[in-house]
């Protein structure tokens, strides 16, 4: 769930929220707990691979409503998917030169095989780079907390006062924040893949949005102490900027890992595009002959066949 948003939005938050870019990143977090407990709620009564599409279909028993909603979901996530992949090649080319298009077919290509073998293989490839980001971060807090100067009088700053000028900027700043805790939704996408959902799902949503909002928070805080509002909101790389005092390798790490983590976000919309597309919706529109032909074409797994193939080419 920790996504490569909090790499760059923590500074356009604190751009709009000062400092009070810790308490924006809180509410945003209590606005994505109505979803959070919501798909906990249905992923755990419907424990089915295609979650959203699943829910509408389960509510208003209309097939062509959840095509909608399919087909809509399915835009999402190409529309996503081709954000990170713009992203990422702004990373890879700090490292290495590259055409554009060469790289972003390359790396789709390579994160569908990893879809095609399995949902393990792509959990496991997610679990690492989840590992990567948290390591990131956590070397952003502990270096920035060395130069974090006059905390006594600072402190207090990111502590809001009942006062209607705050609000404001509290609001602004928690629907940019909102993007780093999107995301939640893929989780009742893989309910099939799970291991007794009807526990783990909801614990497993629960426990992410807990966990990714101690470190957003801890993370803001340190950032608006640490360098100045004025840097941090017109910074496109506010934690590799942040760094630069402590040695040009650690801007360099950051790109690094940053550039690691838009793979997260992009192999989980690929295998969310998949599921939704082939096991709740697109199959009533393709014949069962196209499938078949599909299947014969390419020797994959049973249960990944056809899905991967058809959302790599989309």
């Amino acid at each position: 769930m920790l996504g490569a948003g909090i790499y760059v939005l923590v500074g356009k938050v604190a751009g709009v929220s000062g400092f009070l870019a810790p308490v924006a990143f809180l509410f945003s977090a209590l606005l994505a707990g109505f979803t959070v407990f919501s798909l906990a709620e249905l992923s755990a009564r419907y424990p089915k691979s295609g979650g959203i599409v699943v829910y509408v279909q389960q509510a208003f028993h209309k097939r062509n409503l959840s095509i909608i909603i399919g087909y809509l979901i399915l835009i999402t996530g190409v529309v996503s998917t081709a954000a990170m992949m713009r992203g990422f090649v702004g990373y890879f080319n700090v490292f290495f030169s590259m055409p554009e298009w060469a790289t972003i077919s390359i790396t789709i290509a390579l994160l569908s095989i990893i879809s095609i073998r399995g949902i393990a293989e792509s959990v496991k490839m997610i679990t690492v780079i989840t590992l990567v980001e948290v390591g990131g971060l956590v070397m952003v807090f502990f270096l920035a907390s060395g130069d974090i100067t006059g905390a006594e009088e600072i402190i207090p700053k990111l502590i809001p006062s009942m006062e209607w000028k705050n609000i404001s900027p509290i609001v602004l700043g928690a629907f940019l924040a909102f993007y780093a805790f999107v995301g939640f939704e893929d989780f009742s996408n893989i309910a099939e893949e799970v291991k007794n959902p009807q526990r783990n799902l909801p614990i497993a949503l629960v426990a992410s949005l807990l966990i990714t909002t101690v470190i957003y928070i801890a993370i803001a805080s340190v950032v608006v102490l640490a360098m100045p509002l004025d840097e941090l909101a017109a910074s496109e790389a506010p934690l590799a900027d942040l760094l630069v005092s402590h040695g040009a390798q650690y801007p360099l790490i950051i790109s690094a890992v940053s550039m690691i983590s838009v793979l997260n976000g992009a192999i989980a919309q690929i295998i969310m595009g998949y599921l939704v597309m082939i096991d709740r919706f697109f199959i009533v529109i393709m014949s069962q002959k196209a499938m078949a032909f599909l299947t014969d074409i390419y020797e994959i797994p049973k249960e990944n066949r056809n899905k991967q193939i058809l959302f790599t080419l989309f």
